[in-house]
């Protein structure tokens, strides 16, 4: 298709670092953080016991500083890590990129009721099931990552227990592809508000919104969260702990009394913390979810004072 084509023009400079497996989520959430993009994981091919997580840096993003960051980051891992730790740094054309997708990319389910799919894989909707097609591009979520899952799982079962779900306004913090807030309006929300930094992401989920017929119902704009206004229902916010962190503020005030704030991307060890610092000001914990070892918290804010 024309999206395909679009991005095919483009090269990128793609980083392999081949880490022992044990230490995959840690190097994964390290790459997705510097690069501020989904990963690709590679277990075949591998020397023994060991995976590659590749990253993807656009090719003014990536210097000289870039570069020596992710040697000092291997030298860290090196001084307690006997395995021999390797880095390679190419550059890629799109092409290649998406060709490395399409053998990690395969429908999935993501709830009892949700599936979701690639636009290169043909999938035939079962009885009750709703299929969402993504397409990647550069941006992060696929519903493959457990801290997507995990959100998609929180947001349908706040859907389901709240009838008035059609009427909430709702906002997606770091939208990536947009799978969250794409799934949130197949639910039947009304009004999603869905922002990134990276203009990139903004078009990927602008072109997702389309593919899945929900662009009416979702509002995608580059945007920093901390210059976001408004009041919402249900906050979905995919990230790293230290911007939520660093966001809560900026999200508590976001959240409308009685409304739900999903937050993910969380891992065990930031977990604690995370849920510390948004419990407070009124907002309890709702429910804590989690899979391997990410987490997502739903919390709620308290009601408004009479």
């Amino acid at each position: 298709g024309d999206y395909t084509k679009k991005m095919a023009q483009e090269t990128w400079i793609e980083v392999r670092v081949l880490v022992p497996a044990r230490m995959q989520e840690e190097a994964s959430l390290y790459l997705t953080d510097f690069t501020g993009r989904g990963v690709i994981i590679e277990e075949d091919n591998v020397p023994d016991g060991g995976v590659v997580i590749r990253g993807y840096f656009q090719p003014e993003e990536y210097g000289a500083w870039q570069r020596q960051e992710l040697q000092d980051y291997l030298k860290r891992l090196g001084t307690y890590e006997l395995y021999p730790l390797g880095l390679e740094i190419r550059q890629v054309a799109e092409e290649d990129w998406a060709e490395a997708w399409k053998a990690h990319f395969k429908p999935m389910k993501l709830t009892e009721h949700l599936v979701v799919r690639p636009p290169w894989e043909d999938y035939t909707a079962q009885a009750g099931e709703t299929v969402i097609t993504i397409y990647p591009g550069m941006a992060f979520g696929t519903g493959q990552h457990p801290s997507t899952r995990l959100c998609i799982i929180a947001i349908e079962d706040i859907a389901l227990k709240n009838r008035c779900f059609e009427k909430w306004n709702i906002l997606d913090i770091g939208c990536g592809t947009g799978i969250l807030a794409i799934c949130a309006a197949k639910m039947g929300a009304a009004s999603v508000t869905a922002v990134d930094l990276d203009p990139k992401a903004v078009e990927i989920a602008g072109t997702n919104a389309s593919i899945n017929g929900v662009e009416d119902s979702i509002d995608i704009i580059n945007l920093d969260a901390s210059m976001c206004d408004g009041s919402f229902d249900l906050i979905t916010a995919n990230l790293t702990a230290s911007t939520l962190i660093n966001l809560q503020a900026t999200i508590i005030g976001l959240m409308k009394p009685d409304g739900y704030l999903v937050a993910s991307g969380i891992i065990d060890r930031d977990a604690k913390n995370v849920e510390r610092i948004f419990r407070s000001d009124g907002v309890t914990l709702h429910e804590r979810k989690s899979e391997e070892e990410w987490v997502c918290y739903v919390f709620r804010k308290g009601k408004a004072e009479k």
